[in-house]
């Protein structure tokens, strides 16, 4: 019998002649073969620990008669893993050998469901380009779960499949393009399924790239202008800024001219391991418009990438002022009415010159 109600029966009766010499000289057990604990004597618990559940006993004996039969149902509440096991039910007659008592068995499998086992399951993973290396996902529960991986952000496996059916994913010539977080999933059909995520970490050099090489600003007007670069590697690079100045460069730093972040929101876009920082550039003027270096270091090497400031008529980007609605159609209206009084001039005066 499975359990994954809040109480199980099992259910032995006593026939003909056993009905009335139980009656007489004989005693209905209910014993735990797992654990040879005898928990009843006919309709009476014996075990000691006997909790109430509910306002109901853990243990019960229910006794039912009909015709020539007698039932004694155990009924045992809220079932729990050690409550699983093989138990009997045993007529004990006075007058008949040990051996040739009635009996009978029953069994109750406690359905458990699937937990992660932290200490047996990969977490974090470091690991070389390279080298071959393996995630483990250990779990628990009874029926033994079903173990399956897949990568959080939908692309495949190492192995070239979108999921994979074990609890162990092995990854053989580690790739940079292997990082990423990993998911296992561990179901037996016995609701909720755990879940487990681990992180592969890859040791490789520093990369960059510039969500745009060049942007463009408008100069002594108190408009800013926003260097943005993306920077993937580990160890997690150090990111500098540098600039290009009368053919040299010059660091940058964090002050009342330059703003450095590294962005924490909206990096939706970001591939696993991605860090995404930028450079303000605070009130543009025009020693501000030239080149300017990302630079991301690590134990494993160096890269850069280069963002041009180039100078514009007019204010660019989300933060520019814009003129009232009624102001523009203003403007707009009083160009259009001089321009035929302008050409106008033009044809007349020509002649005279």
């Amino acid at each position: 019998m499975r359990s994954g109600r809040k109480f199980s029966r099992l259910v032995a009766q006593a026939v003909s002649t056993a009905r009335s010499q139980t009656k007489k000289n004989g005693v209905v057990m209910w014993e735990h073969v797992d654990t040879q604990e005898t928990l009843s004597m006919d309709e009476d618990i014996v075990i000691p620990l006997n909790p109430m559940i509910g306002g109901l006993r853990k243990y019960e004996v229910q006794k039912r008669e009909s015709g020539d039969r007698l039932t004694y149902m155990l009924i045992i509440r809220r079932v729990l893993e050690p409550d699983a096991g093989t138990y009997k039910c045993t007529i004990r007659i006075q007058s008949i050998a040990y051996d040739k008592w009635p009996t009978k068995l029953g069994r109750i499998t406690v359905q458990v469901p699937p937990t992660i086992r932290p200490g047996d399951t990969t977490a974090v993973l470091q690991v070389d380009q390279g080298q071959n290396a393996s995630l483990i996902c250990a779990a628990s529960g009874i029926p033994s779960p079903n173990i399956t991986w897949t990568k959080s952000d939908g692309s495949n496996l190492p192995l070239g499949v979108a999921q994979f059916r074990s609890p162990v994913l092995p990854i053989t010539n580690v790739d940079v393009t292997d990082m990423g977080v990993y998911r296992c999933v561990a179901d037996n059909n016995i609701k909720p399924p755990a879940e487990h995520l681990a992180q592969v970490l890859v040791f490789h050099a520093p990369d960059t790239r510039v969500v745009q090489n060049s942007v463009g600003q408008a100069q002594n007007r108190r408009f800013d202008a926003k260097l943005e670069c993306i920077v993937k590697g580990h160890p997690e690079p150090t990111v500098t800024w540098e600039r290009l100045i009368n053919r040299g460069r010059a660091p940058i730093t964090d002050d009342d001219k330059y703003d450095i972040n590294k962005q924490t929101t909206d990096n939706q876009n970001l591939k696993a391991g991605e860090e995404w920082y930028t450079l303000k550039v605070k009130n543009v003027q025009a020693n501000d418009f030239t080149d300017y270096y990302c630079i991301a270091t690590n134990t494993k090497g160096k890269h850069e990438s280069i963002i041009t400031l180039f100078e514009t008529m007019e204010c660019q980007g989300p933060n520019c002022p814009s003129l009232p609605s009624g102001r523009a159609a203003f403007l707009q209206l009083s160009a259009l009415a001089f321009l035929p009084l302008a050409t106008w001039l033009v044809h007349v005066l020509l002649p005279s010159l």
